[in-house]
């Protein structure tokens, strides 16, 4: 079953997959998608006909990604179960069953960081209001990989009745949208590792939607903030 990159269900389905870093993966040999992908089909049904799909489709436009890397993003973006596989995975006590997707993800990693980095207003949602529990200037580590959108139509209409909203500054975005499935999703992806700032108390829009502004922080910033 597919699942909507920008949403989390619950505000534990948000922290489980941001609780804690990414590691291990950095030593992983860059591999084609093919291999990248070689020890997860056993465990994402059809991922062998996704990246067939991502190695037609992927954006041969750019001179900034090799093919492999570009796919690797394609892939990432496409609705299906391979990204509700990987957001599952993340969620995991156990950052042992990572082990499987580590060269997928050092090829997906060393795409993003090949991509400019992008100053930008992007939207996130969860459902329900979870407003409670970000206090004014709370500083958090979202240390997973976190898709947000630049266009708040992409979002919004997926949190039904009652959602809680978040509005990100965001300094360091990796805007994927011209190597996306769907580029009108005008994708931003958030790095592994990124720090952000509760920037006022939540706004209540007719008790249904919920608003909280959060900056990202830079290193040097957050050195400054706790002088």
């Amino acid at each position: 079953m597919s699942q909507n990159r920008f949403i989390n269900h619950t505000l534990s389905e948000l922290q489980e997959a941001n609780h804690s870093p990414i590691f291990g993966y950095e030593d992983s040999p860059i591999l084609t998608l093919e291999e990248a992908v070689e020890k997860l089909i056993p465990l994402v049904p059809d991922v062998l006909t996704y990246v067939i799909t991502a190695k037609k489709k992927y954006n041969r436009h750019s001179d900034l990604l090799t093919e492999d890397e570009s796919a690797a993003i394609y892939l990432y973006s496409m609705p299906s179960s391979f990204y509700s596989s990987l957001n599952n995975t993340l969620r995991a006590e156990n950052r042992h069953a990572l082990l499987p997707w580590f060269t997928y993800l050092k090829l997906l990693m060393t795409a993003l960081n090949k991509l400019p980095s992008i100053k930008a207003v992007v939207w996130r949602g969860v459902y329900g209001d979870i407003t409670s529990v970000f206090a004014n200037n709370n500083i958090e580590i979202w240390w997973s990989v976190n898709s947000t959108s630049m266009d708040l139509k992409s979002v919004q209409p997926f949190l039904d009745q009652r959602g809680t909203l978040f509005a990100i500054e965001a300094m360091n975005g990796k805007d994927v949208s011209q190597f996306s499935a769907i580029p009108d999703e005008k994708e931003v992806i958030l790095m592994p590792g990124t720090y952000v700032r509760v920037r006022a108390e939540p706004l209540n829009l007719d008790n249904r939607f919920f608003v909280v502004h959060l900056d990202e922080v830079t290193l040097q910033r957050l050195v400054h903030l706790k002088r």
